[in-house]
């Protein structure tokens, strides 16, 4: 349904006046190269003797709201796909010359680049061993933590470190521009499967999943790898659905050497290239005759990533413990993961009692739960794709809810980890769907935007006492939402 008193042009400029300010607030608001002393809070004072401007921090407040609000009001715009595409490109071109919002990250990219440009693998040393002054731009969370990114992401950085000649702002530059360069793709990519699936128009998918402000916060101006890792998972799909297997596997697994997340696709693009036809048979030997069909493409598209996977690691040099970024020794405990979340409910409980070792007791036991939860719901996700492989939206949507699972189970959760999701399902969900999945979809983008404050600091740790009772809520209604999906016959 669209909206005949809606003035597209005003809202995009509107859009774009935000994202100027925003760009040119972060300069005092976002994760400038020295470290504040404490937390950046919004207000009115001009400049703060810890670091950083508390009136900065509030116009970049205001700023992201005036965006979300410009991307909400044109939800129901009539336009063209090049109008979207250009807006997108209008709203997130300012905040490429903005210092890092919502996040350090790419500092500690940076770094761990050039710590492999002086000949210290980022898999095996820490940042604190870097010989530079980027090492005092480094968040204290990554200074003693081994890099938790492939191969091919490190490689990225250390070219980045490289070029960069030792100037920080350029190798930031580098590292953003690489960012910006996945989110074309990404863009090119979500319009081609919603052309290709049929249940939503590429505008509709375009809207939600490349304008959206979440996007440009976090993979334009925060400049996450995770965009690299996306736009590899994405054309890895588009190539799926034309039924190029081998390639597929090859970009996924490149996608995979950026984050391991990547390889959760593998078994869907496999289902894309060999969708069996239907036919009159017994269910129980069509069930058998899919299982047959799937398994040659399966052990080729294993190969080719596996090939690939192995080819580069070794090419590297770096070893293989990137394939475990949990044992890095980084702690990240928020209620934003509901694992954590619960587990930090055990504490509390503990705390009341007498026992505060109860919360890591508990958070690690609820962590390892859910892993365990997840790697049955993936299983099962997958097998429900198989049974309805004809399906090829179905078999992409798959691809988003094993995703969404992952993010969900995790035992760390930070904002833009739901861009991996966003894509798959955008592209994939139709217009109109049972209990409006696109609008809750539009809705977590929205508060994603806000968890975060400027610079980088997250508000899941600050909202404890709010978000554990949260998560218990969350948890209850995802086992019925579960049991339901469970009883219905199509995923």
């Amino acid at each position: 349904m669209t909206d005949d008193r809606l003035n597209p042009a005003r809202w995009r400029w509107a859009g774009v006046a935000a994202a100027v300010v925003l760009a040119a607030a972060s300069w005092g608001s976002g994760s400038r190269p020295t470290l504040n002393t404490r937390i950046l809070w919004p207000g009115f004072q001009w400049w703060s003797p810890t670091g950083g401007s508390p009136l900065a921090a509030l116009v970049s407040l205001v700023a992201m709201a005036v965006l979300l609000l410009a991307w909400w009001r044109l939800r129901t715009a009539a336009v063209t796909l090049r109008w979207w595409w250009t807006t997108a490109a209008a709203w997130f071109l300012p905040l490429v010359a903005s210092v890092p919002l919502y996040s350090r990250d790419l500092y500690s990219y940076a770094a761990q680049g050039a710590l492999w440009q002086q000949g210290l693998s980022p898999l095996q040393h820490t940042v604190r061993e870097l010989d530079s002054p980027w090492r005092e731009s480094t968040a204290p969370t990554w200074l003693d933590t081994t890099a938790p990114y492939g191969p091919v992401f490190l490689l990225v950085a250390r070219g980045a470190a490289v070029v960069s000649g030792g100037h920080l702002w350029l190798a930031l530059l580098l590292l953003r521009l690489v960012a910006v360069a996945s989110v074309v793709v990404i863009a090119w990519a979500v319009a081609d499967l919603a052309r290709r699936l049929e249940v939503v128009s590429p505008e509709r998918a375009t809207w939600l999943a490349v304008a959206t402000p979440l996007v440009g916060a976090h993979f334009v101006s925060g400049g996450h790898n995770d965009a690299l890792m996306v736009a590899g998972m994405l054309g890895a799909v588009a190539l799926a659905l034309r039924r190029r297997l081998v390639w597929a596997a090859v970009v996924v697994g490149l996608a995979t050497m950026v984050k391991l997340t990547a390889i959760v696709a593998l078994p869907f693009l496999v289902l894309l290239v060999t969708v069996p036809a239907l036919d009159t048979r017994d269910e129980v030997f069509r069930w058998r005759d899919r299982v047959v069909d799937y398994l040659k493409p399966a052990v080729v598209g294993v190969l080719a990533a596996g090939v690939t996977v192995g080819a580069v690691t070794l090419a590297t040099g770096l070893g293989w413990s990137w394939l475990n970024p949990a044992a890095t020794s980084g702690k990240n405990e928020q209620w934003t993961s509901l694992p954590t979340g619960l587990g930090m409910g055990i504490g509390a409980v503990g705390h009341v009692l007498g026992h505060d070792d109860w919360r890591d007791t508990g958070i690690a036991v609820l962590r390892m739960a859910g892993l365990a939860v997840l790697a049955l719901l993936l299983v099962v996700i997958w097998v429900r794709a198989l049974r309805h492989a004809t399906d090829r939206a179905l078999v992409v949507r798959a691809i988003g809810w094993a995703l969404l699972a992952v993010v969900v189970l995790a035992p760390a959760f930070l904002g833009w980890y739901f861009l991996w999701v966003l894509p798959v399902l955008a592209a994939s969900v139709a217009a109109t769907t049972p209990r409006h999945t696109r609008s809750w979809l539009a809705v977590a983008a929205t508060v994603l935007c806000l968890t975060q404050l400027p610079d980088g600091y997250s508000l899941g740790l600050t909202t404890t006492a709010v978000g554990v009772p949260i998560d218990i809520v969350a948890t209850v209604l995802l086992v019925r939402a579960g049991r339901g999906w469970v009883r219905t016959r199509r995923p």
